[in-house]
């Protein structure tokens, strides 16, 4: 009995860090599709700057990983996680009462600068015992991979009652509420007995070492520049067929699947078919770009999407538990750090890439999506098993 409540605690603690983190990733999300129009509304705008506001979120994101899961293997994960929040918060506010280009890019920056789902996943990867951690990570990786695949979604539904920075604040309040949630009642969690060292530039140099981490960093950029050019071309294609309303349409059964499948692929993985998984789901992530070429047919597109964010989602725990699981605890959060760099780096490189090769010719951007998948594929068929 005492053992069932203390599994409830657990899992009731993750979910809230799960949701912290998802409200954070729609909060960046939710506004992506209209920051080039709102641009337009504001002092001093240019495309350039425009593309530097929509951009440089992902940009400080990934530089501001490692810097936190640095210093959260010192001071520990609660205290970096609200500092993070903090700084999401504030940059929320600021983007709101923006009336001038420059400082809607600075608000960007700022929340992006509060990069703590590395942290969340050191948190919660040390909140469970090992045997469950592939479930604890996996309700993490769906959260997050849902909120950002529904911001596609509920964006231009919301947007019909409220302008855009209306949006902006209404995000800050619900991460307002769900922190305070974190402050007052989540207990931390020590990465590791070495607080007082913190982590140095030779543990740096032994996780670059650590052949299996750097694999798992690989994939999930690959994973996640092949997420970020498909949410960039994908509502291209989509605001013909359904209307910038309909998108839902193919988002909502995507997350939906995606959310059903991750049951069964976590107890594959709690078998030990991790390598397995891994490379089924890249050569079915990149199988499902093909049918992409398909662009006039909404058949072809909703099961592109499907096949392809289901995969995602699961590639995007996996990936992650693995990494958690090939290195010393008291590195977690510097390891964390840099695998969601790679990520970062991956959502920024992903659309600016296709964005770059899109005008001239959206065959070619799939073709080179579909080679990036291709990549991925090898990189993880490399993989040993984890514990």
């Amino acid at each position: 009995m005492e053992e069932n409540k203390l599994l409830r605690n657990e899992m009731l603690s993750v979910v809230m860090i799960s949701l912290v983190l998802a409200f954070r990733q729609m909060a960046m999300t939710i506004v992506s599709p209209f920051i080039s129009t709102y641009s337009k509304t504001l002092l001093n705008y240019t495309p350039l700057l425009a593309g530097i506001a929509l951009g440089i979120f992902g940009l400080t994101q990934a530089i501001f990983q490692i810097p936190f899961g640095i210093l959260s293997d010192r001071f520990g994960n609660k205290v970096m996680m609200l500092i993070g929040l903090a700084q999401v918060i504030i940059g929320l506010v600021i983007a709101f009462f923006a009336r001038n280009i420059y400082v809607l890019i600075f608000a960007r920056a700022l929340q992006g600068s509060g990069a703590i789902i590395g942290v969340g996943y050191s948190w919660v990867t040390g909140m469970v015992d090992e045997n469950k951690r592939t479930k604890a990570m996996s309700i993490v990786g769906v959260f997050i991979s849902v909120a950002s695949a529904l911001a596609f979604a509920l964006g231009p539904l919301l947007h019909e009652i409220m302008p855009i920075n209306m949006m902006f604040l209404a995000c800050a309040i619900l991460i307002f509420i769900n922190g305070c949630y974190i402050f007052f009642f989540l207990k931390d969690n020590r990465n590791g007995d070495n607080k007082a060292k913190g982590s140095s530039a030779s543990d740096i140099q032994l996780l670059v070492k650590n052949k299996q981490f750097i694999r798992m960093n690989f994939a999930a950029f690959f994973n996640n520049y092949m997420m970020m050019s498909v949410f960039y071309a994908l509502p291209i294609y989509l605001s013909k067929v359904t209307g910038e309303k309909g998108i839902w349409k193919v988002f909502v059964p995507a997350v939906i699947t995606a959310v059903i499948l991750m049951k069964p692929i976590v107890k594959l993985v709690e078998k030990g078919y991790n390598r397995q998984v891994l490379m089924v789901c890249f050569l079915i992530s990149t199988l499902s770009i093909c049918l992409y070429f398909i662009k006039d047919s909404y058949i072809f597109l909703v099961v592109g999407t499907i096949l392809f964010l289901s995969c995602y989602v699961s590639l995007a725990t996996v990936l992650a538990t693995n990494a958690n699981n090939v290195v010393e605890d008291n590195h977690r959060g510097l390891a964390n750090g840099i695998f969601n760099s790679f990520q970062y780096i991956g959502n920024f490189a992903g659309p600016v890439v296709t964005g770059a090769v899109w005008g001239i010719s959206d065959h070619l951007s799939w073709v080179i999506i579909i080679c990036v998948g291709i990549t991925g594929l090898v990189m993880v068929s490399h993989e040993k098993p984890t514990k």
